[in-house]
């Protein structure tokens, strides 16, 4: 990450202070605010929010019209076969993370935090490539103006979706790492700031999200799934020592709809992963116990053969394996101690051969891969 001066950034505003407002009522939440819910993760979520809960979800869409955000969140809503009916507890907020109240008028940011119970922040610019001043519009800004409605008129809990990755951006004070890591780990300050100050916070932290363990569906735009595709393309996989903290996105999401649900989590961090960590080299070899040819090689070997792929593999997923995949990949020995969902609520999917088998099927039916 180049540098940037990110202290002011990791300075609360006073008027952010949750300390002299009211609760929101006590019981099932009525309104839900979600971030993201087009996104991978995010429409696990509305999903699962959709099921665990009677309440109305409030979805902040950044789009041409109203009408584009409701058919893409209905598309997510398909695509996990969730009955189209539900989209009638769907309403659409029309806005960006990157403006100030999200680009709504003043009455009507103060009039969504009167009607807010509780928000869930999954919402941000996944760019493992970018600066940190290209994403701190939409992952910090995003994230203060977040706080400044759960604190607009009362006392509105935050659920904060963040990410495994900032635990090497803590090490090295949020500068050596992805910006986007970087990003994340300075909103987790401003939420941490925030709890200080009376808010009900509670932080989520996936590690690499994996396909659905029911169906095999994936995040076409998600970089490990570039790097999985990538690597089917070429016939090889890296031998690569590094541990992944995994976590199928299905037992992601039920895991925070689950302990965000749960008013004694609340203050929390939670490592959303597999208690175990996935070695890199097993993930690879489920591809060849599902019937793949797909030899271990050395890393540079691998390397070799994605550039001799030429314009199948893009110039950033390139990028990603030769650059960011060192530093996103804990190695042996580092930890991720911490309090993890897995553990403390239900068990994570067994990724056995039949796993792969489903993600393979969703890969070619979605044509990601070449037809054989």
């Amino acid at each position: 990450m180049a540098s940037f001066p990110i202290d002011d950034d990791l300075r609360l505003p006073a008027e952010i202070d949750a300390s002299a407002l009211p609760d929101v009522p006590e019981g099932p939440p009525e309104n839900i605010l979600l971030t993201g819910a087009t996104g991978f993760l995010g429409g696990f979520l509305l999903a699962d929010l959709l099921s665990s809960t009677g309440a109305r979800i409030h979805c902040l869409v950044r789009a041409e019209s109203a009408a584009e955000a409701r058919e893409r969140l209905a598309g997510q809503l398909r695509a996990r076969d969730v009955p189209e009916h539900h989209m009638s507890r769907i309403d659409v907020v029309p806005g960006s993370l990157a403006k100030p109240r999200f680009g709504l008028t003043d009455k009507e940011f103060s009039d969504l935090s009167r009607e807010i119970d509780v928000i869930y922040h999954c919402g941000a610019w996944v760019n493992l490539l970018a600066s940190y001043p290209i994403l701190r519009g939409s992952n910090v800004s995003g994230a203060l103006e977040i706080l400044r409605l759960a604190t607009r008129t009362r006392r509105t809990p935050v659920h904060y979706i963040s990410t495994m990755g900032v635990i090497p951006a803590a090490r090295t004070a949020g500068t050596g790492v992805s910006g986007y890591c970087a990003t994340k780990w300075v909103a987790e300050q401003l939420v941490g700031q925030a709890a200080d100050r009376g808010s009900p916070t509670m932080v989520h932290r996936p590690g690499v999200i994996l396909a659905d363990s029911r169906t095999g569906l994936v995040g076409k735009s998600d970089w490990f799934v570039h790097l999985t595709t990538a690597s089917l393309r070429a016939g090889c996989a890296p031998d690569h020592p590094g541990l992944l903290p995994v976590g199928t996105v299905d037992f992601t999401s039920r895991a925070i709809v689950d302990l965000s649900l749960s008013r004694r989590a609340r203050g929390q961090v939670f490592h959303v992963i597999d208690p175990e960590p996935l070695p890199f080299r097993s993930y690879f070899q489920g591809f060849a116990d599902a019937g793949v040819d797909l030899p271990l090689v050395p890393f540079d070997t691998w390397l070799e053969r994605l550039r001799d792929l030429g314009d199948e593999v893009p110039r950033s997923t390139l990028r990603l394996a030769g650059e960011t995949l060192r530093q996103m990949i804990p190695a042996p020995g580092q930890g991720t101690a911490g309090p993890t969902a897995a553990t403390a609520h239900r068990a994570p999917p067994v990724l056995d051969s039949d796993y792969f088998r489903r993600m393979l099927a969703f890969l070619n039916r979605d044509a990601v891969l070449p037809a054989q």
